[in-house]
């Protein structure tokens, strides 16, 4: 099975995203469930391209998450890199669409043999 390599998983919760997520950043996450094998689920990838608390935060009212991961990047190009990896990777259910570039860029998918521009 792949690895997302981020950090966690942790409970999607206020308490859970302050107390990991400390800092305003650029960066990406995935969400999810943890199985009963404690295996991290995939049910959801994404990415913030300028405050990762923030973007983990709108999740809670859906009450649909119960874990995240995350990790801070240091470019939205870095970030998007790396969100469209883990999206081909796991490919999961609940954003089944290709990432979109940052705002104003049209960087090119770093996954080989990947159609988007």
């Amino acid at each position: 099975m792949p690895s997302t390599r981020l950090h966690g998983p942790y409970l999607l919760t206020s308490e859970g995203i302050d107390t990991h997520v400390d800092q305003v950043g650029i960066g990406a996450y995935a969400l999810g469930y943890v199985g009963t094998d404690g295996t991290f689920h995939v049910q959801r990838i994404g990415r913030s391209d300028d405050n990762l608390n923030n973007r983990l935060h709108q999740y809670l009212p859906l009450k649909k998450y119960r874990t995240y991961k995350y990790g801070f990047l240091g470019t939205s190009k870095e970030c998007y890199e790396y969100e469209c990896k883990i999206w081909h990777a796991f490919r999961p259910k609940n954003n089944p669409n290709h990432p979109d570039t940052p705002d104003g860029t049209n960087y090119p998918c770093p996954v080989p043999n990947c159609t988007r521009l």
